[in-house]
């Protein structure tokens, strides 16, 4: 059976992450690749594999919606 191989930008879309993130994670070795020619690639379970073992993301600063902005900065 054939594995099916994802560019670094569908990798992204299915990690949910930038491109460059998983290019950073691709250099640094800590996402699996595969080099065909001169573009990275990247196995779904290569990927699934990473997902598991990645810290999920506890929220940090975020972005805040306009309205929430101007809620917080008005006066009581």
């Amino acid at each position: 059976m054939e594995e099916e191989l994802m560019t670094a930008t569908e990798a992204a879309a299915y990690l949910g992450i930038s491109r460059a993130r998983v290019s950073l994670l691709a250099k640094q070795g800590r996402l699996g690749r595969q080099i065909a020619g001169r573009y990275n690639v990247f196995t779904r379970a290569e990927l699934d594999t990473y997902k598991a073992q990645a810290p999920q993301n506890k929220g940090g600063k975020g972005k805040k919606s306009l309205a929430g902005a101007l809620r917080a900065a008005a006066p009581a």
